[in-house]
């Protein structure tokens, strides 16, 4: 073991750029979604920024109808750009904002189940598949008829 000291000459620090990161659409709608999950408007902003440095802030600021130094204005650390703003960006990556209940789990849609298409005599298929409609069987609960207003008068006379 050596008792060798580190200077700041030894050590080297690469630079960490998410945007190095952000090579497609998928990647760059998680990275804006686990921002808005954080919270925190200012770190969601930083992920906007990195997003658009991405994709190019001039393509950017034209599709969003916004000039860049607009652009660079309202993306700087501080700025508290407008939803309208906000919304026409994320128009220009082509992703969309969307809320669900807090404590809501995505579930895929299952695809219906088809049905083979029958032959006719010939062997061939004589129409399209048909989605198949499961049936379900519901069973009828007894419901206690409701007493009206003459009943209860009767019950109450006696009669």
């Amino acid at each position: 073991m050596t008792n060798r000291k580190f200077s700041a000459k030894d050590l080297q620090v690469s630079v960490f750029d998410p945007v190095d990161y952000l090579d497609s659409d998928e990647a760059m709608a998680a990275y804006i979604e686990a921002a808005f999950e954080e919270n925190d408007p200012a770190f969601l902003m930083a992920a906007l920024s990195d997003v658009i440095r991405a994709r190019g802030i001039a393509e950017v600021a034209g599709k969003a109808g916004l000039g860049r130094e607009s652009l660079y204005k309202t993306l700087k650390p501080g700025a508290e750009p407008k939803l309208d703003t906000v919304l026409r960006l994320l128009g220009a990556l082509n992703l969309r904002l969307s809320i669900v209940p807090e404590n809501a789990t995505r579930k895929a849609k299952k695809p219906a189940a088809v049905k083979p298409a029958p032959k006719d005599s010939s062997g061939k298929k004589a129409a399209s598949p048909q989605p198949v409609r499961s049936k379900t069987i519901s069973k009828k609960r007894a419901v206690p008829k409701r007493s009206t207003k003459t009943t209860r008068a009767r019950s109450q006379i006696g009669a």
